[in-house]
């Protein structure tokens, strides 16, 4: 009893995390001094000591009960998502928050990401290796739920970060290589299908098209049209062009300058022109990386997108180190919704993706991505106990072989999910590929 009430932190993990929680305070002050916003930094303070609560309060439990609550915190996401539409607040034409005491907005759609991260990870720890296509229905319908639900508040960018979510922890769960390459040729037909859908809103499809259309293209067919003499195509070029830089383009316009003008060692703190002068918009929201890169230059944004490399990395490496399928898989989902999220912000910061409005975890200030990222955390700390909380062996094989065909099924523990395997009957099990 005692070893299982001991409260192990991998120390990789936190460091780095406190160290990417100190950047974000740091810019985000950088980036609000002298604005409307002076002071953001203090309420960003006062958030990350509530996460930091957050985080502690989903460490102290242990993985088996981590497993035990998945699906009704999976259930209560689901109900905050279906009311936010009801009773939530209004911004900008969507309502994605729920307004709280103290001036303080929670977004659901955040917190979905670390619910469906666990009952992924319950689900397929109870139901073994998805090596049929059957056994891929329920995950599906998982993620498809929130995944609507955050879309129609309107919320494309968070929604479409639970795929690679799920993705990545049905593959190590032990799915085949023919049902994803199934996914990515489905994928390949219907994405075309819903951008000319009406499921996309207008200024959706317009980022889209912004991403197409670059900058330095149109300038470049602006100039030869004019050498040509083809002033008529000329203008229209440069029409466009003015509305890329000033319409639907202008926010990833201005990021993409301020990443240029901070060159190799940036401007210095609080320095930036962009950031000074205001030109840079959301600077301390979304596009807080094009503030860094443009104070700290390449050497520090590279530094920072060291950090996140670094923090994914140890974050596998605690779910490596575990043994059971439930951490295993929850550390997997953890540093892929991490890590997919500052691969999008980056992307979309220096003009890789269309913009999304997806935030930097740990950096970019707001309180409901920072409270999810805790918790995802704190589920990180709760599983790393399990490397010596648990037995070693989670699911005993069966095979059963008859003429036409085999197949393993994985038979969990009714009680504490964990079988009657011991260590000396090693378990393997058969996955086709």
């Amino acid at each position: 009893m005692t070893s299982a009430r001991r409260f192990e932190v991998p120390w990789l993990v936190a460091l780095l995390a406190l160290g990417l929680l100190a950047i974000g305070i740091l810019f985000v002050q950088s980036s609000t001094l002298g604005t409307d916003f002076e002071g953001l930094e203090r309420r960003q303070l006062l958030m990350a000591a509530a996460g930091l609560l957050a985080l502690v309060f989903f460490a102290s439990f242990s993985h088996r009960q981590l497993a035990r609550f998945a699906f009704p915190l999976y259930g209560i996401g689901l109900l905050m998502l279906v009311l936010v539409p009801f009773v939530g607040v209004d911004v900008g034409g969507a309502r994605r928050w729920f307004a709280l005491p103290g001036r303080v907005q929670l977004q659901p759609s955040e917190l979905m990401k670390p619910f469906l991260v666990l009952a992924l990870a319950r689900w397929f720890e109870f139901r073994g290796v998805p090596d049929r296509l059957r056994d891929l229905m329920a995950p599906l319908l998982l993620v498809g739920f929130p995944f609507l639900l955050i879309k129609f508040e309107p919320d494309l960018g968070t929604a479409l970060l639970l795929a690679p979510i799920a993705i990545a922890m049905t593959w190590c769960a032990g799915a085949r290589k023919l049902h994803f390459l199934g996914g990515v040729a489905l994928a390949a037909v219907l994405v075309p299908a819903i951008y000319f859908s009406p499921l996309l809103k207008d200024y959706q499809k317009e980022r889209v098209t912004t991403f197409l259309e670059s900058v330095p293209d149109l300038a470049e067919k602006a100039l030869a049209a004019r050498r040509d003499g083809r002033t008529a195509a000329a203008e229209q070029f440069e029409e466009r062009l003015r509305e890329l830089k000033l319409g639907a383009g202008y926010q990833s316009h201005c990021a993409q300058m301020s990443i240029g003008s901070g060159g190799r060692d940036g401007k210095g703190l609080g320095l930036g022109p962009n950031n000074r002068l205001s030109y840079l918009p959301a600077r301390h929201t979304d596009f807080i990386f094009a503030v860094i890169a443009e104070e700290w230059g390449f050497v520090g944004a590279s530094g920072v997108v060291l950090l996140f490399l670094l923090l994914g990395t140890a974050i596998v490496s605690v779910g490596v180190g575990t043994r059971d399928r439930f951490s295993q898989l929850v550390a997997v989902g953890a540093a892929a919704s991490l890590g997919m999220q500052a691969f999008a912000n980056v992307a979309m910061t220096t003009g890789l993706m269309p913009v999304t409005g997806i935030p930097l975890p740990l950096v970019s200030q707001g309180g409901s991505s920072l409270l999810s990222t805790c918790v995802l955390l704190g589920c990180v700390f709760s599983v790393a106990r399990s490397r010596r909380d648990t037995e070693p062996f989670l699911y005993r094989v069966e095979v059963a072989v008859d003429p036409f065909h085999a197949r393993s099924v994985a038979t969990p523990a009714r009680d504490s999910g964990v079988s009657a395997a011991t260590p000396e009957e090693p378990i393997v099990h058969t996955v086709r590929r």
